[in-house]
């Protein structure tokens, strides 16, 4: 079955079939990553069949890798068999998001940003084929989605993914066109289509746009910076929906 990019986020199993052939590629860690980054903010909770099913890896390896991330304290089991992630995640991610300075410089504008325009205003950075949120500001008069720290957009079809495409190197487009192309070729046709949408909007606008193509109804611009004394590209955007909040 062709999965869009837009649907499969991270671009799940990849990176395995890409590098089975280095030697210094740990096949097993690779797999456990992929099971701990296949969660999303919205489950309420995935069963071994739906973690495999998202991670395109047999059941039979994803039971083994649940047990061993489960005794890690990296994923918790709840009553009916369903897994959510654990306690010990939250290291990890806290410990990425201290050393993001950007965050706490930008956020007193953002905030300045969203109240002024009723909107909702966000910081991502790119995860394979999708932006993850780092930061969100939102105004008191938005109606606002559920969007926060951590949840992610597709590249191709959202004003803050685009933004990232246009902004970013070469080599790194052609990187992900090939991660999407490896997915199948739907996934590279609307990657492809969103970059050259983005060029064109940046071209027009200065910024690229998404309206109504992420979800009916929110609109967004976005675009793509490097901050001062750092080296890792970010998007900004500002998002809402026709009556007002919401992301893209």
């Amino acid at each position: 079955m062709n999965r869009n990019a837009d649907e499969s986020e991270t671009g799940e199993g990849l990176d395995a079939s890409k590098n089975n052939e280095d030697r210094y590629y740990i096949t097993a860690l690779a797999r456990g990553l992929e099971v701990l980054a296949c969660f999303r903010s919205a489950d309420k909770g995935l069963t071994n069949h739906q973690i495999a099913e998202r991670c395109g890896l047999p059941k039979s390896t994803v039971t083994r890798i649940t047990y061993t991330l489960t005794r890690l304290g990296y994923l918790v089991q709840e009553t009916g068999g369903r897994y959510m992630l654990g306690t010990a995640t939250l290291g990890l991610g806290s410990a990425m998001l201290a050393r993001l300075d950007i965050r706490q410089l930008a956020r007193p504008m953002m905030q300045e940003l969203a109240d002024f325009s009723g909107t909702t205003v966000s910081i991502a950075m790119r995860d394979r084929l999708s932006m993850i949120y780092v930061e969100v500001c939102r105004s008191t008069a938005a109606l606002s989605l559920s969007l926060q720290v951590g949840s992610r957009m597709p590249l191709a079809i959202s004003a803050i993914g685009r933004a990232y495409l246009v902004k970013a190197s070469e080599q790194e487009r052609k990187d992900i066109l090939s991660r999407a192309l490896e997915l199948d070729e739907m996934a590279f046709t609307s990657m492809k289509d969103g970059l050259e949408r983005g060029l064109r909007d940046y071209a027009q606008y200065g910024c690229t746009t998404s309206f109504g193509e992420w979800q009916k109804d929110v609109n967004g611009i976005a675009v793509g910076f490097f901050p001062i004394g750092g080296s890792q590209l970010m998007s900004i955007n500002c998002g809402g929906a026709a009556a007002g909040g919401g992301g893209g």
